[in-house]
């Protein structure tokens, strides 16, 4: 997206705590309110139970509303950095219904559980947002839809970008009232709902990137916390705000550590300030109707006729994908993989029983058939898993090798190609094999992972 005109536009951003609006979409608000148009950023909490990095502030750690005032201040700072004037803070003034008193929400707090990504931390403060009922915390996101009738809502993906409860929430609700919105015939509509996403290709450069030029780490860049190119449905182009948005990281002094075109958290994990930021159309209620070249958030889509219920996704390569074609995708996907899985055990299962006599005798024999079979059996599993779309894929595979083992299996002895009476290799074949791809299908693969402030 470049150079688009959005003067008349007017776009909504929901995040959790203080600098997630710059981390995540700070490229997003400055390209849009550089063009025009109104751009307002909404926040949940002040962030008040994160770390803070300076030996010369650690004492805020023990103070939490002078933690609160600072993170405030900080957010104050950055927002003017990025061109915002319209900033709210979610439950007070100009965020919650009329009828319903001024109320804050208090950071939930984390800890990182199995597969690095966070969970609920296990003293939330009573107040804390991720304890919230959820139709309140959507009540007050959409008394700021109605008062700021926005073309677009930006806010995260369903698992919080990597698992934070008080970003998860954040999700549901705005999801929810973004819902709400189209139930009521007298309400604003917003045409579309995005959430910030890390694809995989970006984030594996930005990774090899931080670690050429930085002293950090990278960001956490497991499956869990990323997602397959596939799915993004636009990119904006933030490299002409590269230095605002640098500015705007400076502010939080109390969280984030820059370093020439790099950053990093309080656990020293980072990455370069971002050229491009992703997003995915999660609303179901427009489709793109437009190339990716000329297609943003508020540009190149249009509401989806009624009846038509389906998400609309477009690959990054531009091209534009109708609803009839995603159905399609979601059918003809799976039936391809158990395909796969018929083909690779067909071929491997006529390998299986070979074996190498180096001795010309019947003793010793070396089973490389059962070892080369296996290692191809499983390595289109790994590869499944690793490169296309995670379990689902690899699921899809093992349904194949299944049904296609158990056909052989109940097959009568012939040929040799049959597992049935086949002896030892037969039986390491059979149940070995199957067991080994249900395995790869579904267990979770190591991945780095780190703390990661508010």
């Amino acid at each position: 997206m470049v150079g688009m005109e959005n003067s008349a536009k007017r776009v909504l951003f929901v995040h959790a705590h203080p600098d997630d609006e710059t981390l995540w979409s700070g490229g997003t608000i400055a390209t849009y309110a550089a063009q025009g148009a109104q751009v307002t950023v909404l926040t949940a909490t002040r962030g008040e139970l994160g770390e803070v990095i300076p030996e010369s502030l650690k004492y805020l750690e023990h103070d939490q509303p002078e933690f609160s005032a600072a993170r405030e201040a900080e957010l104050s700072q950055a927002v003017r950095q990025l061109g915002v004037t319209d900033h709210r803070w979610l439950g007070g003034l100009h965020a919650k219904p009329a009828d319903v008193a001024l109320h804050r929400y208090s950071d939930s707090g984390m800890q990182w559980g199995p597969g690095g990504v966070a969970e609920p931390a296990d003293d939330s403060p009573e107040n804390a947002l991720a304890n919230a009922p959820l139709d309140q915390v959507a009540e007050d996101i959409q008394a700021v839809i109605q008062q700021v009738r926005p073309h677009a809502i930006v806010t995260y993906n369903a698992i919080g970008g990597y698992g934070h409860p008080d970003h998860v929430m954040v999700h549901r609700a705005t999801q929810r009232a973004f819902d709400a919105a189209h139930l009521d015939d007298e309400a604003w509509h917003p045409s579309t709902l995005f959430a910030v996403q890390r694809p995989r290709s970006a984030v594996r450069r930005d990774a090899a990137r931080t670690r050429a030029n930085s002293r950090f780490e990278p960001l956490p860049h497991s499956r869990q916390v990323t997602v397959p190119d596939r799915q993004i449905d636009t990119s904006v182009d933030v490299r002409p705000f590269h230095d605002q948005i640098r500015r705007a990281m400076q502010c939080y002094r109390t969280q984030l550590i820059v370093e020439g075109d790099y950053y990093a958290l309080s656990n020293g994990t980072g990455g370069p300030v971002p050229g491009f930021e992703y997003f995915t159309e999660i609303g179901g209620r427009a489709y793109a109707a437009s190339p990716d070249a000329q297609r943003d958030l508020v540009n190149g889509w249009e509401p989806i006729r009624s009846g038509r219920s389906e998400v609309y996704y477009s690959p990054p390569t531009g091209a534009v994908t109708t609803g009839r074609r995603r159905i399609v995708h979601s059918v003809l996907t799976p039936i391809l993989l158990i395909l796969l899985g018929v083909l690779v055990t067909f071929i491997t299962t006529f390998s299986h029983n070979a074996v190498w006599r180096p001795t010309g005798s019947a003793s010793p024999t070396i089973p490389y058939g059962l070892v080369f079979s296996l290692v191809a059996l499983l390595g289109v599993a790994l590869a499944l898993r690793l490169e296309l779309a995670g379990r689902w894929s690899a699921a899809w595979y093992a349904v194949g090798v299944w049904v296609t083992m158990f056909v052989f299996a109940a097959s009568p002895p012939t040929q040799g190609v049959i597992i049935s009476g086949l002896g030892v290799n037969g039986y390491i074949w059979l149940y070995g094999g199957m067991l080994a791809v249900a395995v790869l299908a579904v267990a979770p693969l190591p991945h780095r992972s780190g703390s990661h402030s508010n």
